[in-house]
């Protein structure tokens, strides 16, 4: 496997409850291992423990689009959004019709896809970016995010990527009010900076099996996707037809697979790198 890594990742000591696996049920510079995610969602569920406040975390109105449409520029936070008219990329593009495709989101990203993933797709055509603390700033058209390092660039077109596949994280968001301005934000940085893109993938971090709480966990809010982040994912979805969609919502087959969540144990992202890949694959 070929391999060009441009920077170093610290390793992480994953303190956990053990091992297990997963089931699919569908570098601005490295900061010390606290990636803050408690951000993937599913559908709402009643015994589901509502979230904890965050005052740090301004919350935004609402945001519900009547129509589907792409921003002129990228939202503030508390502002509404409102958009225009999207043009679709072609549907039923596959695997081989993508040179590079470029994978983007936090350190926990950048686990699994080193974990066996490029074993299983076409090594060449895949790279990632998958920085500590990230989170969504990749939302900030300003951030130093878009020029970092990449690890394992693609053979060729690695600055201009056809595919990009992109896994937001805000620990302090929980509304589509919160989420839905950031991902427009990111979809428009990248059709103003990568005009070569032609299909974005939305994904979430790996999640608690039925993605209720792994109570007892270390870090348990970040064990759990947020029921508005896989609400405003299928807004994107609808919003951008034939550009824009979404992957499975990948769980992991115990709690004992979490260590400092949202990191999960060696074993787990072997497994979520071939089920990952996999997909890939048809997609």
């Amino acid at each position: 496997m070929r391999r060009r890594v441009y920077f170093a990742f610290v390793s992480f000591a994953l303190s956990g409850c053990g091992g297990g696996g997963l089931s699919s049920s569908g570098n601005e510079p490295r900061m010390p291992p606290t990636d803050d995610a408690s951000a993937d969602v599913n559908v709402p569920s009643s015994n589901r423990p509502a979230p904890p406040e965050r005052p740090d975390s301004a919350a935004a109105p609402e945001v519900v689009p009547e129509t589907a449409s792409a921003i002129d520029t990228p939202p503030e936070a508390g502002q509404a959004v409102s958009v225009d008219a999207a043009p679709a990329s072609p549907d039923g593009l596959g695997y081989k019709d993508f040179s590079c495709s470029w994978v983007l989101g936090i350190h926990t990203t950048y686990e699994w896809f080193v974990a066996g993933f490029e074993k299983v797709v076409d090594d060449a055509r895949w790279q990632v970016s998958g920085i500590e603390m990230a989170q969504f700033e990749w939302a900030n058209p300003s951030s130093n995010l878009w020029n970092s390092p990449i690890t394992s660039p693609c053979a060729s077109n690695t600055k201009t990527p056809d595919r990009i596949v992109f896994t937001g994280v805000d620990g302090g968001s929980t509304t589509v009010g919160q989420f839905l301005p950031q991902y427009l934000s990111v979809i428009k940085i990248i059709k103003t900076r990568f005009p070569s893109v032609k299909r974005v993938d939305l994904m979430t971090l790996a999640r608690a099996p039925g993605d209720v709480e792994c109570k007892g966990a270390n870090r348990s809010g970040s064990s759990w996707i947020r029921p508005g982040q896989d609400d405003a994912i299928a807004m994107m979805v609808a919003m951008f037809p034939g550009f824009v969609f979404s992957t499975p919502k990948w769980e992991v087959k115990s709690c004992s697979d979490f260590g400092l969540c949202p990191h999960i144990s060696a074993a787990a992202n072997a497994e979520l790198a071939k089920t990952i890949g996999a997909y890939f694959l048809a997609n």
